[in-house]
């Protein structure tokens, strides 16, 4: 790696942790200069202007996501790779970043750039959180296939429900007893999943 790209790959670090504690609107060029000790001229040397650099950040970010939520969470049993998943989603930004009062950075961004519809960052943020519906889809037709979960709710209803549960949960994590939220959370979604064994 040169130096270019330790550079770039730091202010992404930084960059990340930023917008999960201020947002992503937050990160200007001048935001990331201050960061990373970097002239306005260093930051805009790595990214073509401030769009592109915030869809780098949720780049980063999800490259992120897969190594800590998803790649972990795998079992053998579809049942509770699913469980794992959630239980591994719930707090990975606290986990990554313990230093900090972190929330998730994702969901920031879609409240943020909801109404700007025509906004890359927009159009990016709500792909980004249909890439993860859809392999939470996945998951739960694999618990069918194996005759884990009943085949007569849509797959697509039961991942709609886990993932409004972890929504719920992101906003409310910091507004209940803080050792509740994780416990509250994974009861819930055990909970969910019970109704629709087989």
């Amino acid at each position: 790696m040169n130096k270019g790209e330790r550079t770039r790959l730091e202010i992404l670090k930084q960059s990340i942790i930023h917008s999960s504690q201020y947002g992503l609107a937050d990160i200007t060029i001048g935001t990331v200069s201050k960061l990373c000790n970097l002239s306005r001229t260093g930051v805009i040397s790595h990214f073509e202007n401030k769009e592109d650099m915030q869809i780098a950040i949720l780049e980063y970010g999800e490259a992120l996501f897969r190594e800590r939520v998803i790649k972990p969470a795998w079992r053998e049993d579809p049942l509770e790779h699913v469980i794992s998943l959630l239980g591994n989603w719930a707090d990975w930004t606290s986990e990554m970043f313990k230093e900090h009062q972190v929330s998730c950075p994702f969901i920031k961004a879609v409240v943020e750039f909801q109404n700007r519809p025509s906004s890359k960052v927009r159009t990016f943020t709500i792909e980004q959180q249909n890439r993860l519906l859809n392999y939470l889809t996945h998951r739960i037709d694999r618990c069918v296939e194996q005759n884990k979960l009943t085949s007569e709710v849509d797959s697509v209803a039961i991942a709609y429900e886990l993932y409004s549960l972890y929504l719920g949960h992101a906003i409310t994590q910091h507004t209940v007893l803080i050792n509740a939220s994780d416990t509250l959370f994974k009861n819930s979604v055990a909970r969910l999943l019970k109704q629709y064994q087989v």
